[in-house]
């Protein structure tokens, strides 16, 4: 399972409580989807979205390193500060890969944006087009895994 550790290596900085045991069972870039002790991904503007994905499960988040934080997030709610939140999802996706043989309970990654209320209008077409290749790649390496002929 994707741990704080793991993810703070990526990171050149950090905000927040810091525990190297914190594991995530997901990572998520639609705020609105349900994931508990989940890791979000903001891909549009994140003082927008993160409290959305709080409600919705998220236990820390990346940040674009640019943009301000709102007020309303707890000092002690770990932030991970990059450059892009997209391309360090690529990193993690590849970097997690490697990690996973070494894991017995896996991290779920939600790599879907869905409609809510026609706000996926919201989203630049580049990135949701950069989302889906990521899906495209997260699935066929999942394919190749542990999966016979019959998959």
């Amino acid at each position: 399972m994707l741990t704080y550790g793991m993810v703070k290596r990526m990171c050149k900085q950090a905000r927040g409580i810091v525990d190297d045991t914190i594991s995530f069972r997901h990572v998520f870039v639609d705020p609105y989807q349900h994931a508990p002790k989940g890791l979000f991904v903001p891909l549009g503007r994140g003082a927008e979205t993160l409290n959305i994905a709080i409600e919705h499960g998220a236990i820390a988040a990346f940040w674009r390193e640019e943009e301000e934080l709102p007020r309303y997030i707890p000092n002690q709610f770990p932030l991970f500060f990059v450059a892009s939140p997209l391309q360090a999802l690529e990193k993690l996706l590849d970097s997690y890969r490697q990690w996973e043989s070494d894991t017995v309970e896996k991290t779920i990654f939600h790599l879907t944006i869905s409609a809510h209320n026609g706000r996926i209008d919201s989203y630049d077409i580049a990135v949701l087009d950069a989302l889906k290749q990521l899906q495209q790649k997260w699935t066929d390496a999942q394919g190749k895994e542990g999966c016979d002929q019959s998959c």
